[in-house]
């Protein structure tokens, strides 16, 4: 590995975390998106920074890879604060954020201050921890992340975090190049974990970028009930009203349907109406809406000649793949399946010979 091909992988990186920064900047004012934008600048300068160490890289000299290795981990609890975001919206606080930058700032000061390479060796096992605690705990908060997103969404499809699993199992390949980086100074070492680390975030701020905002349903905010709807309603009763959205007014069929708009519609609050479901109904909002548009499939797979595609938007569905994977899931056969067992045959004529109708009249 030469110097120069390392200059060329830190180019990109810098042009790539500068352009992701700019890009998430630019995108809206939410905590996410100022997290991607701080993470990704913060890795732009450290790139910047280290560009100007390539050229006197010396594996004898330590003191130098350690002071840049040091400043650098600044960055490690910038991932989790992304993770926590997206599992368990607005319940980072900036106290909490202080808290966790802490140790990854006074290591590399006592590590300038006193040249003791103990602080060093303390701060590359505490991230490796740190790192190794946030990728598990990211694990076990995404189950919890999507029973909450059924309660309050109708679909799943840019909110659902599933992705998200894929990229901590690649998380823990960078974790593993990065100790080792810390570890053994190499060349070929910082290239494979900068070109990992590269391709790695090129997938992460995809799927984070096109992730929709879920603040407004997740979040601890406290839902305001709206009366005028219910007003309008006249004395119906809650059940009433939502019978009459659901049976009348075909709500279910609006793709990017959610619970607060049910509840606006019905004049209750998201925190009542989701107990409705799950009491009442035994079920939660997601499963209650997609069972109402399947129910509604059937009926047009029975009855019209439409593709099965046309059948899943018409229904309600944001994709075809979760048309199908709902349908099978509560049905246990496929919508083209269901279409050949229910439909009703077409209606068959005898082909008899004519007989007209004045010999019918001679014969008696």
């Amino acid at each position: 590995m030469t110097t120069n091909t390392l200059y060329f992988i830190y180019g990109l990186c810098v042009m790539f975390y500068a352009m992701i920064a700019w890009t998430f900047w630019r995108k809206n004012s939410e905590r996410l998106s100022r997290l991607v934008t701080l993470l990704m600048a913060t890795l732009a300068a450290q790139s910047v920074k280290d560009l100007f160490f390539i050229e006197d890289f010396n594996p004898h000299n330590s003191g130098i890879w350690m002071i840049m290795t040091s400043l650098d981990m600044i960055a490690v609890p910038m991932y989790a604060f992304i993770l926590i975001e997206l599992c368990q919206p607005k319940t980072l606080t900036l106290k909490k954020m202080v808290i966790h930058e802490s140790p990854f700032v006074a290591m590399p000061l006592l590590l300038l201050i006193t040249g003791e390479t103990v602080f060093y060796d303390i701060e590359t096992g505490w991230a490796a921890i740190y790192g190794c605690y946030y990728a598990i705990w990211t694990l076990r908060a995404i189950p919890g992340y999507h029973r909450h997103l059924k309660q309050c969404y109708s679909y799943i499809e840019n909110v659902n975090l599933n992705w998200l699993r894929i990229i901590l199992f690649s998380f823990f390949i960078i974790l593993g190049l990065w100790v080792t980086d810390c570890l053994v100074i190499n060349l070929n070492i910082e290239a494979a974990y900068m070109t990992f680390s590269l391709i790695i975030w090129m997938s992460i701020c995809y799927f984070i970028y096109r992730h929709e905002s879920v603040i407004d349903e997740l979040g601890n905010q406290p839902a305001q009930q709206n009366c005028t709807q219910a007003d309008a309603a006249g004395n119906l009763s809650l059940d009433q009203r939502i019978a009459k959205l659901f049976r009348d007014d075909h709500i279910y069929l609006n793709p990017q349907l959610k619970l607060s708009d049910v509840a606006k519609l019905a004049g209750t609050n998201r925190t009542y109406l989701s107990k409705y479901f799950n009491r009442d109904n035994g079920m939660t909002f997601y499963d209650y809406i997609n069972n109402m548009r399947i129910d509604h499939a059937c009926k047009l797979l029975t009855e019209t000649d439409s593709k099965v595609e046309e059948i899943a938007y018409s229904s309600g569905f944001n994709s075809l793949s979760t048309f199908r994977r709902s349908f099978t899931h509560r049905l246990g056969c496929t919508p083209t399946q269901y279409r050949s067992i229910y439909t009703p045959p077409p209606l068959t004529f005898v082909n008899q010979p004519f007989t007209p109708l004045n010999s019918l009249i001679y014969s008696y």
